[in-house]
């Protein structure tokens, strides 16, 4: 009896740790899913983002945390936000859905208000260290979510693809752009989608060095 229950210990921790293992997988897609499709309007320090077009999460979380609120409650709020945002909330249902919904709610339930940086395979991905310094604020800002750009990796559909977009644009038709998205629409899309306060959003040098950078990448 005492080898069988040694045996079912040893297979319980070594489910154990398969899960875990799974659970860290799933929060690696889900942080790389957050940063493509969160972060343009949610700031995350974890995540390298700065969006302010929606609620700040470290800010949100830390207060549900000082409140007793656990992780696995955190992740249930953020799953259903995804799958039901408010009724005057700006982010759209379903932005990300099954799995991915799933994947996302654990990330940000473990990222959300918490100090430090993250380890190990999380490190690796997100908000890309290194390269053009525009390349961290085209990513950071979650232009990605929207907009395909070879360069960045991103595949957005819900504006136009900027590799073919800004082919042959000056620096000064980049920033209009970008300041001003509504004063020319690509043909195929709507006025009013991409938020106008980037401006205001991004300093002056973080709008200089994105500027600069799609110039470089699509010119």
């Amino acid at each position: 009896m005492r080898v069988r229950a040694v045996a079912l210990a040893g297979l319980a921790l070594l489910l154990s740790g398969c899960e875990l293992k799974d659970r860290g997988d799933n929060e690696v897609q889900g942080k790389a899913l957050f940063v493509e499709h969160c972060g343009a309007c949610h700031a995350l320090e974890r995540a390298g983002t700065a969006g302010t077009v929606g609620p700040d999460l470290d800010a949100a979380f830390q207060r549900a945390r000082r409140d007793g609120i656990g992780e696995s409650a955190i992740e249930g709020i953020v799953e259903a936000q995804i799958e039901h945002p408010g009724r005057d909330s700006q982010m759209p249902a379903g932005l990300v859905t099954g799995e991915d919904a799933e994947n996302v709610a654990a990330y940000v339930a473990q990222a959300a208000g918490v100090p430090g940086e993250d380890k190990g395979k999380l490190a690796d991905v997100g908000v890309p260290e290194g390269g053009p310094p525009g390349r961290r604020v085209f990513v950071s800002s979650g232009c990605g979510s929207c907009h395909r750009l070879a360069d960045a990796d991103t595949n957005g559909t819900t504006g136009p693809d900027l590799d073919a977009a800004l082919a042959g644009a000056s620096q000064g038709d980049i920033r209009a752009a970008i300041v001003s998205p509504d004063d020319e629409i690509a043909d195929g899309f709507s006025p009013g989608v991409m938020p106008g306060d980037y401006g205001q959003r991004l300093s002056a040098s973080e709008l200089s060095d994105l500027v600069r950078y799609l110039g470089d990448v699509t010119g």
